[in-house]
Order: structure tokens, then sequence, then C-alpha cells
């Protein structure tokens, strides 16, 4: 039967209108129809009955979080679940990677009631019904924003996912008993790099751009210490510029950037290194070359030193002496 209405409750929150969204683009195979559906609400007091319901869907139309049925969460005796999580169960998509986050959020809210602050999606819905805003608007404004948060999520989980597994160059460096899998990515694509911290788990991310700008990210919940790292490509960068003077590396360690090198940003906060961005387009490139960025990158966030590394004997012979890691001035100690 062709879906003529849409019925949810009166001033719907967004866990109906999500459902919606995940109706309109992936259900119209199973729901003939729905595109073009009425979207009406339900505003009596009492929920509808059963003689209402079947006459109702015997015109075509579809009920959403109310009326006890297919897609009425309330009563359901799992009891996690929301009505787009049924939608989603209903027409086999519920496991598709891009929808991972919608269903997680939709579950929170719904459930949980944890999205209640100021610029989350949820608390807008209230918001909008609160200022008096037409509901039909209300919706009509939340599918635009799905829409374009469902884009973004195609995009990673297809699109980036598969540049990020065609590309990346995977190096395990041990620290201490563990060990921490570095990425490096030669891409474009400003999103390969986050998509290897927040889903591919790495514990750095090193991205070069096809202008030749690098940027260095990390993982969080891995608690990196980019200081020395940071000092060390930045007195390296001094070198390549003919700087003459003597260079102390632990000097070099400071949050933001400076006037000698103003294209190289260490974010404090994000604990990332960048060598410009989307928003400093125009920062000349390094001229450190990649291979000696890892090189850098490799030994700094390892506990290892280097098998050239003769510090604790005052040989020289070590490369990575003059840039200040403190493992190599404690091998200097020991010796």
């Amino acid at each position: 039967m062709e879906i003529k209405k849409i019925i949810i409750p009166n001033k719907p929150h967004l866990d109906p209108i999500a459902a919606i969204f995940l109706l309109l683009e992936y259900g119209r195979d199973k729901f003939p129809g729905i595109e073009k559906a009425e979207i009406a609400f339900w505003e009596y007091s009492h929920d509808p009955s059963a003689d209402e319901i079947k006459a109702l869907e015997n015109e075509g139309a579809l009920f959403i979080d109310i009326g006890g049925g297919t897609f009425d969460h309330h009563g359901k005796s799992e009891g996690n679940e929301t009505s787009t999580s049924l939608v989603a169960t209903d027409l086999g998509i519920a496991t598709n990677p891009e929808l991972n986050a919608l269903l997680s959020y939709i579950q929170e809210d719904d459930l949980e009631g944890l999205h209640n602050r100021y610029g989350e999606l949820a608390y807008m819905v209230k918001c909008m019904h609160k200022q008096g805003m037409d509901s039909l608007a209300a919706i009509k404004f939340t599918l635009q924003a799905l829409g374009f948060f469902q884009a973004t999520q195609k995009e990673w989980h297809y699109v980036v996912k598969e540049e990020f597994e065609e590309k990346c160059e995977l190096v395990n460096v041990k620290r201490n008993k563990n060990k921490l899998k570095i990425g490096i990515i030669e891409s474009d694509n400003v999103q390969v790099a986050n998509y290897g911290i927040s889903v591919a788990n790495f514990s750095m991310v090193v991205q070069k751009r096809s202008t030749g700008h690098i940027m260095i990210l990390t993982n969080k919940h891995h608690r990196i210490d980019l200081r020395e790292i940071v000092g060390a490509i930045r007195m390296r960068e001094l070198e390549l510029m003919g700087t003459e003077r003597e260079i102390d590396p632990r000097k070099l360690q400071y949050e933001g950037k400076s006037t000698q090198l103003p294209f190289w940003f260490y974010h404090r906060s994000l604990n990332a290194f960048m060598n410009g961005s989307d928003a400093l387009s125009k920062a000349p490139a390094t001229k450190v070359p990649l291979s000696e960025i890892m090189n850098l990158v490799i030994y700094g966030a390892g506990t290892e030193a280097s098998s050239y590394c003769d510090c604790h004997s005052g040989g020289g012979n070590c490369p990575f002496s003059p840039y200040g890691f403190s493992k190599c001035r404690k091998q200097a100690i020991v010796g």
C-alpha cells in the first residue's frame, strides 16, 4: 500500500524526526510513496485506539512514536529501543557504519536525556518548539541538518576509510612495554588523519599534503607528550632556514607559533602540531622533508634509544642528540 501520511506526536522531538529521515533516505522501496507523504500530528490527549489506527492505516497512514505499532518504542520489552532504531532494524540498516553515530546519539538523548546543552541538535529542536516555531518548519530544518550530518558520515565511513586504508603506512614504535601505532599518509583529504585517530585508533598520524604542508595529530587516550618532537622539528626547520646562532631545542617547545616560525603551530590542548591548516592555507610549507620529520616523530614518541646512540660515551655519533631528546641526555648522564 502507498504511504500517504506519516503521523507523529505533536511538537515532535528528535527521535521521530530522525526516524522519518531514515525512511526518506532508505525506505522508499519498502514504503512506496513515503517521499511524498504528508506529515501530520496526533494532537489529542488520548492515544489512538486500535480502531482509529486500523482505519488510518487503511487510508495509507504510517504511525511513528505513537500508537503502539511497529515504530513506537514505548512499552517495548527490550527497553533500549528508540523509534529511529526500530526503523533502522525494520529497513535492515541498523549495522550500516554511517548510522552508528546517529543511532547512538538518538539513544543517548531519548533514553538518557544526555543532549540538553547549547548547540546540541536535540536541544535545538526543543528550543524551536519553545519559541513557537511551526512544527512542520521545525521538522524541515531538522531533516536538512540531518542530511548534512549524514552526508559527512557517509564520506567518513566510505570515502575516507577507503583512502586511509589504501594509503596509510603503519609504523609500530615501542613505548615501555606497549606499542604505539603511528600512521604516515600523503593525502589532500583533511579527514584522513582524523579518521586514523578516532576510528582506526592510531596513536599518532602524520599527514603530508601535495602542497608540502604537514600536520601531526595524536590520540588523546594514548597520552603522548609532543613537546620534545615539537622542539626538534622547529630546530631542524631553523637549521634549514640558515639560522647561524646556537639553537636550544628545549626553548622551542612553546605553545602556539612565533615570529621566527609562524607557519608551525603547536596546539597544546589538541596535542597537535600543524604546518598550516585550512584556515591558514597560504602559510609556507615546511622545508623539513617528511622522512626527517618521521625520524624525529618515531624517535621522540618511543622509549628506546637509537641504535646509533653513543651519548653515554660522548662519542657524538647519535643523530638525535642535538635535538634535545631527554633520553639522549639521560644516556649522557649515565655515561
